[in-house]
């Protein structure tokens, strides 16, 4: 008989190693734009993610946007058009014309407005592709879909993998998720989905099939946090309630204002403390903040996921969160796996967040458990380094303001004391858990009252004494060694430096016991104070204040002694203010979820993240947040050509000290995954400039002069005339006067404004084809100038409104607009030149929002002529030749240049030696 051939052995593509590689929806969404998902691609050598042939020209591009009204992120992408995508230049204009729209209303009532950063503006552009076919063909989309799962499934079976992915269905379409990282700014791109989808439920007419915005989060803080943020957003926010009005009132069904709720309160039955589900139908728009929540299998969130469900069956849903994939992995449930791979429209997780420059830089220690003898010097390295971040942001503020960074802060992190819904832990689980902040403050009451040990701790760590201070690495290396390069400049001695802790960091330059005060009330809060002190240095956030009072009361610490105020005030409101006194913070894992602080500098770890690898990344998001300069988000090291001072680096490093291995090791599988160094030990080698004293001797610059009365240099921002745009302004040093206030060069040298808004259509012939076609004429222009027909089918409070907001995003402060200008303007032959065909000119209501863009791009363009002309003007005879020089900041102001490398990277260290013994060799 026989034998059967031996089947080829069918993997699986396992959620852990591979999920990334199933994510369907968003690779159908790059099938849009004529890139084949499946394909491997490669730049400058190195593999790329196939989204990259999208991104790297968008990267490239400033934010904000052109005056034509369109961002610049568009501009770019459609520098790349390939007939092969699946959407024309016009529809992609009509999607950015979306988004600037909506970015319009989202700033309407902001000081500093919105400016999309590269991969938001993507991200919302993917959003209005995916909505612009839900609503006009559900069917069709479908089946583009199945088309994609199709290939993609077939794909993999040629490798040898099944996927688990299966046909959409109908009920799959209505779900979209955005994992983006952690300070990548979700909450605003929430508030623009909001907005997308409503224009396209009205624009179909389906506005009324949706019943409520409804908003979930993980906690009543977070709920609070989004109220306010709502309102920022020029958005109506209110708590979720069944009462005011029935359940099919128009002002519940308008999608008007989003209703507000932690997921806590919602229930299969009607309680004291929850909403049944099934009360508000199933037709909502849902917004889920955090929503990896409740994918695992914690007891906590038990029917959470089939909550979210009901409340948008036949609505739609938007969930976000920065990690979607470790949910998933963490679920172990095929099911869940297959519906998240279907529904995540945008990956921009931590990885491609920190490689494209954005947010901090970070250094990662651990003290293994059964390490207790260290425990006290190691938490003093981490105060120490705390102590460092804060005196430096103290010293240097001045120099530092343009980087808008914020006051540091000490954080410690570790599991709630009481549950997510509001019970009491066991007995055993909260003994483990208040033991833990017992252990912090053991350490400050230790450090506050044990002056000689905690002297002796000191010079261990900041004088590198690696046997006293026993915090060596695997290699026998000093831990701390080289981390501490701002304090070792300023030469303290170790007593000098003991006192300043006490001063600054503690508020009381005369030590004293540590004291903690229970606020009465349920604020959850209890304040830390030295002796007398009157400023609280540090505050501890927790669900169960008393018990931990009681049970800090039964350690009997040492230097601490527990006290009840009456008259003290919650004030973690409070911490985020500048002027906050508080220097450290201790919390609950609930901090990990949406807490919104820029603060955060240091971070220290109590039993969080020991089983969910969700929790890990949304801790590490909540320190690495980073404004930047310019609201850029990046690092200075990313912002090529500027020079930074040279420390900056301290204050963009999150710190990061675990005191249990078991986290630790979760934390740098997490790091491995996401493909980013460990960091725990960078190392530090300094190169030696060869400066040549004489370069730049011989060359000269143009610079503004320096005012006598000011002693600052002349700037035509603060000290020039006020240009009034459109009114007569005479020229400087000239005759020339125009009654509009156009420039010379404009009128005198007919150097106008051109606006061509004729299609330009590339066409490709065989070389055979050239040579027997006749040569084509050159087609006819028709120059078009605003007259009183056109100027009546347009809305001048919106267009002196654009107009207004392009000027604040110029920068032209001392440029006033008066929309009272605008008809003469447009009307004027003299300055613009307007190419136009005549289907695009002609009057009629398809036309007149095309003469409103057409007016605001000139009126842009004119006032860059006009604003600029003046600039000059007033400058040039207040500029001067003065010699290149360092003492001008135009030349390095060091002999020296620092590298700091990761310590893993072995190779690369060693090319950095043998660089510096080359460079030293050679030199000598």
């Amino acid at each position: 008989m026989a034998r059967k051939p031996r089947q080829a052995k069918i993997n699986q593509l396992s959620a852990k190693s591979d999920f990334l590689k199933k994510l369907v929806l968003n690779q159908w969404m790059l099938t849009c734009f004529g890139i084949d998902p499946l394909e491997q691609y490669r730049d400058g050598g190195s593999r790329v993610r196939p989204i990259t042939l999208l991104s790297k020209t968008l990267k490239e591009s400033d934010p904000g946007l052109t005056g034509d009204r369109h961002h610049h992120y568009l501009h770019a992408l459609l520098g790349s058009y390939q007939p092969t995508w699946k959407y024309g230049e016009e529809d992609l204009k009509r999607f950015d014309a979306n988004i600037v729209r909506h970015t319009d209303a989202l700033n309407q009532q902001r000081e500093t407005e919105v400016d999309w950063k590269y991969f938001q503006w993507l991200t919302l552009l993917f959003v209005e592709i995916y909505l612009h076919e839900y609503f006009r063909d559900r069917e069709a989309l479908k089946a583009s879909l199945n088309r994609q799962v199709e290939r993609f499934n077939s794909f993999w079976q040629g490798q040898g993998y099944q996927t688990g992915i299966g046909s959409y269905e109908e009920d799959d379409l209505n779900k979209l998720c955005l994992q983006n990282a952690t300070g990548s700014g979700k909450t605003l791109l929430m508030h623009t989905n909001v907005r997308q989808f409503r224009h396209y439920a009205r624009e179909h007419h389906r506005i009324a099939d949706y019943g409520q915005i409804i908003l979930i989060t993980p906690n009543e803080r977070l709920s609070e946090q989004h109220l306010l943020e709502c309102r920022d957003s020029s958005l109506e926010a209110e708590r979720l309630s069944q009462d005011g009005g029935d359940l099919f009132s128009g002002e519940r069904k308008s999608l008007s204002r989003v209703a507000v709720t932690e997921i806590t309160k919602l229930g299969i039955e009607q309680g004291k403390k929850t909403m049944a589900v099934d009360s508000f139908g199933d037709g909502n728009l849902l917004l889920v903040d955090e929503g990896h929540r409740g994918l695992g299998s914690a007891s906590e969130e038990k029917g959470w996921l089939s909550h979210r469900n009901k409340l948008a069956g036949r609505g739609f849903t938007f969930e976000y969160s920065a990690t979607f994939k470790e949910a998933v992995v963490a679920a172990k449930d095929a099911a869940v796996e297959e519906t998240y791979a279907k529904s995540i429209l945008f990956d921009y997780g931590y990885r491609y967040f920190y490689e494209d420059g954005y947010g901090k830089d970070y250094r990662i220690f651990n003290l293994p458990e059964k390490e207790t003898q260290q425990r006290y010097t190691y938490l003093t390295a981490a105060l120490l380094a705390f102590y460092q971040q804060q005196r430096y942001y103290q010293e240097e503020h001045g120099q530092l303001t343009q980087w808008n960074l914020a006051a540091p802060l000490w954080v410690f992190v570790g599991a709630s004391v009481v549950r997510d819904d509001g019970s009491k832990e066991t007995a055993k689980n909260y003994k483990e858990r208040a033991s833990d902040i017992a252990q912090v403050l053991g350490f400050l009451a230790w450090f506050l009252g044990e002056k000689d040990e905690a002297r002796r701790a000191l010079s261990a760590v900041f004088e590198g004494d690696a046997a006293t201070a026993g915090l060596i690495d695997k290699q026998g290396n000093e831990i701390f060694s080289g981390s501490f390069p701002w304090l070792k400049a300023q030469g303290p001695s170790v007593d000098e430096l003991y006192r300043d802790i006490l001063t600054h960091t503690f508020h009381a330059p005369g030590g004293g016991t540590l004291n903690v005060d229970r606020i009465t009330g349920d604020s959850g809060e209890l304040l830390l104070k030295v002796g007398e002190a009157e400023n609280p240095f540090g505050l501890i956030n927790v669900g169960d204040a008393l018990g931990l009072a009681e049970h800090l009361e039964g350690r009997k610490i040492p230097h601490l002694q527990v006290r009840k105020s009456e008259l003290a005030n919650p004030i973690f409101a409070e911490v985020n203010r500048e002027s906050s006194k508080v220097n450290l913070l201790i919390g609950s894992k609930k901090f990990i979820e949406g807490w919104n602080s820029w603060r955060v500098s240091s971070m220290g770890l109590m039993n969080t993240g020991k089983k969910e690898g969700s929790q890990i990344i949304q801790l590490f998001g909540r320190g690495v947040r980073l404004k930047g300069r310019d609201m850029s988000l990046m690092r200075s090291s990313r912002l090529a050509p500027v020079t930074a001072p040279k420390h900056l680096y301290l204050l963009e490093t999150l710190n990061v000290f675990g005191v249990g291995a078991d986290f630790m090791a979760t934390f740098r599988d997490f790091l491995e995954d996401e493909g980013l160094p460990g960091n725990d030990q960078p190392e530090i080698h300094t190169l030696k400039l060869n400066v040549m004293e004489d370069v730049g001797k011989s060359l000269k610059m143009l610079r503004p002069k320096v005012r006598q009365d000011t002693k600052q240099a002349y700037s035509f921002h603060r000290d020039g005339p006020l240009v009034r745009f459109g009114h007569p302004v005479n020229a400087v040093s000239s005759d020339f006067h125009h009654e509009l206030g156009l420039t010379p060069d404009i009128v005198l040298k007919e150097r106008k404004v051109e606006l061509d808004r004729y299609p330009r259509v590339e066409s490709l012939q065989a070389s055979g084809v050239k040579d027997v076609m006749a040569k084509p004429g050159q087609a006819k222009q028709h120059e078009r100038y605003f007259d009183d027909d056109h100027l009546l089918f347009m809305d001048m409070a919106a267009l002196e409104r654009d107009l207004e907001r392009y000027r604040r995003s110029r920068g032209y402060a001392n440029l006033l607009i008066d929309a009272g200008r605008f008809p003469a303007l447009l009307k004027s032959q003299v300055w613009y030149t307007l190419l136009v065909p005549d289907d695009q000119w002609k009057l009629h209501a398809d036309n007149f929002h095309r003469y409103q863009s057409m007016a605001l791009e000139l009126l842009s363009l004119l006032m860059d002529r006009v604003f600029n002309y003046h600039r000059r003007a007033y400058l040039e005879p207040r500029l001067e030749l003065v010699a290149l020089e360092d003492a001008r900041g135009n030349l390095p102001d060091t002999k020296e240049y620092q590298l700091i490398v990761d310590g893993s990277e072995s190779a690369l260290i060693d090319d950095i030696k043998q660089m510096k013994g080359n460079y030293s060799g050679h030199a000598a």
